[in-house]
């Protein structure tokens, strides 16, 4: 068994040119294998890697020491080990390239004597290692407590290389550093926005526009009807007229008292006039700027009755747009003026646009259980005739830096900090 296992060490290793496991029994060194094949180690060879035995037991360490060969320097190692049990060996390997790296070899040693200790474990306790044992039967008296803790020291030299590189896994982790992000929901509004609103009450006579038009400045956009108007306006002439041919009839009779009343009379339906007059201008509602009809919807509204001041559309500029964001009350204490992101609109695909951060509001809406701060940004880029108003999406702001272990287990850490402080009494 010890063979087989030095042969595949040795098929491990690269450029070694000969090998020999020493077992330590009463301070002898007693030769148990060797490589490529028995007999490989003539009596210099020999005398010298038990030389080397001698110095990485004195040590009990590794031995790394350069020799001259028959034609180039030679690099042996000896590896002290200590299988389960107690029993002690050390492998002697000889590389006929000096400019073998001793680490990486080493390395492979330990490996390889990690796996046999592995071997050993499996074992039954009758069985021992060595050509024909494993365990010799000075071992097998050690004590309990002996045995025990050599035990653990074994399996942690075993799994030592797992548990330094979980180690160093968990470092990398909260040492390397990434972007801190705070995503949040967003909605394209116009930046400026303005409403057609109804001037009196009347009825809708005509509409001329729909939802998504794109209209200029002062085009007629809704036309209300003014049938009631121009009654009041016929009755206003006919009471100025009345009142002018009054107010000459009075002046004829020299009656001036009388005469300054129907003047008066005919000034007052003058004013009834211009006011009728201006409320019928009115009622031609036209487009208060340039831009597209982002809400309304009143096509089949005709006839219908309106009242003063509602809102019949809602006008935006093309291509001056705003990003509104719903930021999650968690993370609105990292979100500050001047910060920079990326936004990306489902209706276009996975183009993205930048934006930065303008304003950061304290008002918040609750929608489903949970409060969202409004905050508003603008584009860093033109958008394009794509972006239209309401257009809804996602928004990743870079709101500082963070290790990724954090980024990964803070909210976790936040919500148990939570709930321990909840119970705690």
């Amino acid at each position: 068994m010890l063979s087989d296992w030095l042969n595949t060490v040795c098929r491990m290793l690269s450029a070694v040119d000969s090998a020999a496991l020493f077992a330590i029994e009463h301070k002898n060194y007693v030769l148990q294998c060797e490589w490529p094949a028995s007999g490989s180690l003539n009596d210099a060879s020999r005398t010298n890697a038990e030389q080397q035995v001698a110095l990485a037991l004195l040590g009990n360490k590794t031995v790394v020491s350069y020799t001259d060969g028959t034609s180039d320097n030679q690099c042996i190692i000896a590896h002290p080990f200590v299988v389960s049990g107690g029993q002690q060996f050390v492998i002697v390997t000889i590389f006929s390239d000096s400019s073998v790296n001793p680490r990486n070899q080493i390395s492979l040693l330990e490996w390889g004597v990690a796996w046999l200790r592995l071997l050993n474990r499996q074992q039954t306790p009758t069985q021992s290692i060595s050509n024909s044992s494993l365990i010799s039967p000075e071992s097998e008296r050690l004590s309990k407590a002996e045995a025990s803790s050599r035990s653990f020291i074994e399996i942690f030299k075993s799994y030592r290389f797992p548990l330094l590189i979980t180690l160093l896994f968990i470092v990398l982790l909260f040492a390397l550093p990434v972007d801190r992000t705070v995503k949040a929901p967003v909605v394209m509004e116009g930046k400026i926005q303005r409403s057609l609103t109804v001037p009196v009450d009347s009825f809708i006579k005509e509409v001329v526009v729909k939802a998504g038009d794109l209209v200029e400045q002062g085009a007629l956009m809704v036309s209300l009807d003014d049938t009631e108007l121009r009654l009041k306006l016929d009755q206003a002439v006919s009471d100025r007229t009345v009142a002018d041919k009054k107010h000459r009839q009075a002046l004829a009779k020299l009656d001036f008292s009388e005469a300054s009343q129907y003047a008066f009379d005919r000034d007052i339906a003058a004013i009834d006039i211009r006011l009728i007059e201006q409320q019928l201008s009115r009622l031609a509602l036209k487009a208060p700027i340039t831009g597209q009809v982002i809400s309304g919807d009143i096509n089949r509204a005709a006839g219908s009755a309106v009242e003063r001041g509602q809102i019949l559309f809602e006008l935006a500029p093309v291509g001056d747009y705003r990003v509104v964001l719903n930021i999650d009350e968690t993370d609105i204490r990292y979100v500050e003026i001047g910060q920079q992101g990326e936004v990306l609109l489902r209706g276009l695909g996975s183009q993205l646009y930048p934006i930065e951060i303008d304003t950061v509001s304290s008002i918040f809406s609750p929608e489903q259980g949970q409060r969202y701060y409004h905050s508003e940004a603008h584009l860093l880029s033109e958008p394009g005739n794509k972006i239209k108003p309401g257009m809804e999406g996602s928004a990743h702001i870079v709101t500082g830096q963070q290790s990724l272990g954090i980024a990964l287990f803070d909210p976790f850490y936040q919500w148990f900090r939570e709930l321990l402080w909840k119970w705690w009494p």
